[in-house]
C-alpha cells in the first residue's frame, strides 16, 4: 500500500467579482468618514460661521474654503458618486433594496451639495455672513448628512450580510 499524504480540502475559489467587495469595503469605510465629516459641519462648523465677527468672516471664509479640498471635498464627491452607482456595482449579496438605499443617498447628497451647499458658500463669499444663508447652508448639510447617515447603516448591514453569506459559504 502506497504511503501518499492526505489531501487537504482545497480553499473555496474567490468569484471573479472579487473587486465588488473589495468595492463594498471602501465604500463603507468613505461613506462613514463623510458622515462624520457631516455630523461635524453640522453640530461644529456651520454653527460657528455665527460667532465670527462680521469683519473678518470673509477672510475667515475663504480659508475654509482653502482648507477643505483633500479632506471634505474629495472624499465627499468621491463617496456620493460611488454610492450612486453601488446599485450596479454591490456583490450578489447585497439585496437590492439595500443596494437602492446606497444609490438614492448618493444622489441626494451630490443634489444637496450641488444645487443648495454650493451656492450657499458661494453666497457667503460674495455677500457675507447672513443669517438666512448660514440657516440654508445648514439645511443643505442636514439633508445631505441625513443621507450618508442612511446609506452608512445600510452598508454596514450589506458588510455584515456578505460577511455572513460567504462564511456560510465555506
Amino acid at each position: 500500500m502506497p504511503l501518499t499524504a492526505p489531501r487537504l480540502p482545497r480553499p473555496p475559489r474567490r468569484p471573479a467579482s472579487d473587486w465588488r467587495y473589495l468595492h463594498l469595503a471602501g465604500l463603507t469605510a468613505l461613506t462613514g468618514y463623510s458622515t462624520a465629516l457631516g455630523w461635524q459641519a453640522q453640530v461644529v462648523s456651520y454653527p460657528l460661521f455665527r460667532a465670527v465677527g462680521e469683519g473678518e468672516f470673509a477672510d475667515y471664509h475663504r480659508q475654509y474654503d482653502r482648507a477643505i479640498p483633500l479632506v471634505v471635498v474629495v472624499p465627499g464627491f468621491a463617496t456620493f458618486l460611488a454610492g450612486a452607482a453601488f446599485p450596479w456595482t454591490r456583490p450578489a449579496e447585497v439585496p437590492r433594496p439595500l443596494a437602492g438605499v446606497v444609490g438614492a443617498a448618493g444622489v441626494v447628497s451630490v443634489a444637496a451639495t450641488v444645487l443648495r451647499a454650493i451656492p450657499m458658500h458661494d453666497r457667503l463669499d460674495r455677500e457675507g455672513r447672513t443669517v438666512e444663508t448660514v440657516d440654508r447652508l445648514l439645511q443643505a448639510n442636514l439633508l445631505r448628512t441625513v443621507a450618508l447617515t442612511a446609506s452608512t447603516l445600510a452598508l454596514v448591514a450589506a458588510s455584515w450580510r456578505t460577511r455572513t453569506v460567504t462564511a456560510g459559504q465555506r
